[in-house]
């Protein structure tokens, strides 16, 4: 309940026991094809997301690439893999920052604060460390921070001719 907030007038709220259960399912399942999947990122890979970015700003030599393939490694691995040819993006977005979320496969918050993914009526708190694969029929906004920067790493779906 503490990850999910529901519209009521100009704010939000914790949904209710009869909403939540519309809004969640219990078990994955076939059923889950076109929802939303929440996923944790363990700590060895948020500490290594960490190190590439120091070595990069200190000597220039931080692999990105390889820390994206060894990311869709472990969501293949843990039985959610990324589009085939799915691209990894670093995103840092401030107060007033927008990007783009066509073609988003999945978003992992790499960032100290949660970050807040948006659709109509629906808002999903991501914690530091969490991802949320996000279906083709439904992208979600991200939530501009109020104050701390958000740094994301966005894996899209790529699209034909880029």
């Amino acid at each position: 309940m503490d990850r999910l907030l529901v519209a009521e007038g100009e704010g939000w709220r914790a949904p209710q026991a009869a909403e939540l259960a519309s809004l969640t399912l219990e078990m994955p399942s076939e059923s889950a094809l076109g929802c939303s999947c929440l996923f944790s990122i363990p700590a060895h890979l948020r500490s290594r997301f960490w190190a590439m970015l120091t070595e990069q700003a200190t000597s220039g030599t931080g692999d990105f690439v390889a820390f994206a393939q060894d990311l869709t490694g472990f969501l293949a691995f843990k039985e959610l893999p990324p589009p085939e040819d799915a691209v990894c993006e670093l995103l840092v977005q401030d107060a007033n920052g927008t990007f783009e979320t066509a073609n988003l496969w999945a978003l992992v918050n790499f960032g100290e604060d949660p970050v807040l993914l948006a659709w109509p009526g629906v808002r999903l708190r991501l914690s530091p460390g969490e991802g949320c694969q996000i279906p083709a029929n439904s992208p979600a906004e991200v939530v501009a921070p109020a104050e701390e920067l958000n740094v994301l790493l966005a894996i899209r779906r790529r699209v034909e001719g880029t």
